[in-house]
């Protein structure tokens, strides 16, 4: 499952990139061409996740009280990420872009993409690694070792700056502790999808700087020191979400433990 999804991750960039050479394709509209691009990649590894966990027969609870736990999941992730952007602005590198465009449709298409994307992952990373980790080594362990799956090959995938790894993989600690104390893989889920959600759709940090094919709500640019997100790699390579994110992190280790995520042989 790891080789096929670091095989989607690398092999439909590959693919795309030999496509856009083409001019008739290249000239097509930039949401057409990415919202493709997030189906061919997340589609099949959400699917690949879901019949390994019907295979190994891993539970996917969703928790005792699913609308409350996602609701939390998710403003935790768009409260810590907004969070980040204001330690930015403290450090004199945040300031407001120029407008982007932006429609409603193609907000929503783009929220219904990050939906799909962070769904996989969590699936694939959360709902089948963590799960199967956990009823051979025990919760903790499996929680790190799907942690630092999750950021290397996201590393591999899409980054360069050694600070990119270290948030990737305070994120997949984050997600994973997330499930694994609250009993819900909604919560885990929708922690994901807020953080996304809001560099994409409210911020517009992806890129950076400038704004995505679909639009932001919000376009801010981060430019100056490296550290506090000025780099290329934007917010993803910064102090500030390393603090917010050990800052929540903290928050999900001190939760209280609810069902086990994850049935343990015995």
């Amino acid at each position: 499952m790891v080789a096929l999804t670091l095989a989607l991750l690398l092999g439909v960039p590959a693919i795309f990139g030999i496509l856009l050479a083409d001019p008739s394709i290249s000239e097509l509209p930039g949401a057409l061409l990415e919202g493709a691009f997030t189906l061919a990649t997340f589609t099949p590894m959400g699917l690949l996740a879901l019949l390994a966990i019907r295979f190994w027969r891993l539970p996917l609870p969703m928790g005792r009280t699913p609308a409350l736990l996602g609701g939390t999941g998710l403003a935790m992730g768009v409260v810590g990420f907004a969070l980040s952007v204001a330690l930015c602005a403290i450090a004199g590198t945040a300031s407001e872009g120029p407008p982007a465009p932006q429609g409603i449709a193609l907000l929503l298409l783009e929220a219904a993409l990050l939906l799909l994307q962070s769904g996989a992952e969590e699936l694939t990373f959360r709902g089948w690694l963590q799960a199967d980790l956990s009823r051979r080594w025990g919760r903790t362990p499996a929680v790190i070792v799907a942690a630092i799956t999750f950021a290397a090959l996201h590393f591999v995938a899409a980054a360069s700056d050694p600070m990119s790894f270290v948030t990737m993989l305070l994120g997949g600690l984050l997600f994973g502790f997330a499930y694994a104390r609250s009993g819900s893989f909604l919560m885990a889920w929708m922690i994901h999808f807020g953080w996304n959600s809001a560099e994409e759709l409210l911020f517009g940090l992806y890129p950076n700087p400038g704004a995505g094919t679909f639009g932001t709500l919000i376009n801010i640019d981060l430019r100056g020191a490296e550290l506090w997100g000025g780099g290329p790699e934007g917010l993803n390579a910064s102090i500030a979400a390393v603090v917010v994110l050990i800052a929540l992190l903290v928050v999900t280790i001190i939760w209280p433990t609810a069902e086990p995520a994850t049935a343990r042989k015995g």
